[in-house]
């Protein structure tokens, strides 16, 4: 199925429609929120090496991150991964980590291939954005907001994908990779700049 089938079932929309969406919303980018944007994967990752020592590598520590960001802020993301890693699962669990998002960052953390451990889309396009990947893109609730998208249709077959390429392809057309279009439209969008 085409990934205007997928909008049009899905979202009753095309997928040039999510495109324009988005574009709409990353030309209304400022040059402090292209910088931000352009640079918010790469302090991420970097974040994901500062964490990696011994037998925790880059990989673990995006799989972690990932694993730990639903429904939080980054601030709170960072302290509870940071915890996790360094200390243990109490420390994490005394900064608020959830119980369930702690077994599943607990399971990335000893596993031999921590982002292949990640089930959920969002998630594990987030973990391989923090680990490099700039083709992959995140599909949160930000995203979908963007998009003007109802971010409870995105568990519908077929729709987190085409959602991901309608960001691939307004990143073609603006020159950026995917994961600098995505994090560029969450910085135009949380900071209510959105179009």
């Amino acid at each position: 199925m085409s990934h205007d089938t997928v909008a049009r079932s899905v979202f009753g929309i095309s997928h040039e429609t999510i495109v324009k969406r988005i574009l709409r919303t990353f030309d209304a980018a400022t040059a402090t929120d292209l910088e931000s944007g352009a640079r918010w994967y790469d302090e991420a990752g970097q974040l994901a090496s500062d964490l990696a020592a011994g037998d925790v590598t880059r990989n673990h520590a995006a799989a972690v991150i990932a694993q730990l960001s639903p429904r939080t802020t980054w601030a709170r993301n960072v302290a509870t991964a940071t915890a996790l890693i360094r200390e243990g699962r109490d420390a994490a669990r005394a900064l608020g980590a959830m119980g369930a998002l702690l077994d599943r960052a607990e399971i990335a953390l000893s596993s031999d291939d921590p982002i292949g451990t990640i089930n959920g889309p969002k998630t594990g396009s987030f973990a391989r954005n923090i680990a490099g990947d700039r083709e992959a893109v995140t599909v949160d609730v930000w995203a979908a907001r963007v998009a003007d998208l109802d971010e409870a249709l995105l568990s519908r077959k077929g729709a987190y994908d085409a959602v991901a390429h309608a960001y691939r392809v307004a990143a073609r057309r603006r020159g950026v990779d995917p994961a600098t279009m995505q994090a560029t439209t969450w910085v135009v969008a949380r900071n209510g700049r959105a179009a």
